[in-house]
């Protein structure tokens, strides 16, 4: 009887464990390596801050006024209202104010009304009526001889005087520009120091943007003026701040 001898050779099942195992092995002794070649190199950048300002004189003046008529009756108070604002219109007419630049901001029509000492019962004494105008003047030039103008005409309330630049894109643009040139030559000090040299622009952020506020003046009831009104204009400055980043390359 022989006896039935070992069978050298390995199974077809265990071939095929054997070559897994081996896999998985090499696998993860790879995995470091891969996943170290597969990160991306990190991005040297440099942000900087930049302002920049443009300056303007004022080009329009916004005249914030009207007239106050004190009657007995509220009709006598409306009438009388109404015909001094119709030569305050012709006064602005004559000055070369175009109607358009003249607009109609506020009506009004209040009583009067009288406290006694001695009783507690008030009564009216008369109406206010009012008219309030707002008048765009394009030319500084004659800003002063209007203010008069109106004055001589009746008008007797001049609220406000707004100074302001008609146009102020272009005058902002200059700003933008120079912020970005102020940003950029701070951020070139820097790199070169570093031994370094800026690359493309990654991103630019804009602070600001916003007109000046205009000039606000105030004025009280207004007599008939006995001289020409002065009037100082000054300049407005526009500012801008922006945030710029670039790369940073050897």
């Amino acid at each position: 009887m022989t006896k039935a001898r070992p069978n050298p050779l390995p199974s077809k099942r265990q071939a095929l464990h054997a070559m897994a195992l081996s896999l998985a092995g090499l696998a993860a002794l790879a995995s470091p390596v891969l996943a170290q070649a597969v990160q991306p190199p990190v991005q040297r950048s440099i942000t900087l801050q930049g302002e920049g300002q443009a300056s303007a004189a004022p080009d329009l003046a916004v005249i914030s006024g009207g007239t106050q008529v004190q009657a007995r009756t509220a009709r006598e108070a409306m009438d009388g209202n109404s015909r001094t604002m119709r030569q305050v219109q012709q006064a602005l007419k004559e000055a070369g104010i175009a109607e358009r630049d003249v607009t109609t901001s506020a009506l009004s029509l209040r009583p009067d009304i009288e406290y006694q000492q001695n009783t507690r019962r008030p009564r009216v004494v008369g109406y206010t009526a009012g008219h309030q105008l707002q008048v765009r003047v394009r030319d500084l030039g004659k800003l002063g001889d209007v203010l008069d103008r109106m004055v001589a005409a009746g008008a007797n309330q001049v609220d406000g005087l707004q100074l302001t630049v008609d146009d102020w894109s272009k005058k902002v643009d200059e700003a933008r520009t120079a912020a970005i040139e102020d940003a950029r030559r701070k951020a070139e000090i820097l790199a070169r120091a570093a031994g370094a040299r800026l690359g493309k622009v990654l991103t630019i952020e804009e602070q600001g943007g916003a007109p000046p506020v205009p000039v606000m003046r105030r004025a009280a009831p207004m007599a008939a003026a006995a001289e020409p009104v002065p009037v100082a204009t000054g300049d407005q400055t526009f500012r801008i701040g922006v945030n710029v980043t670039w790369e940073l390359v050897d």
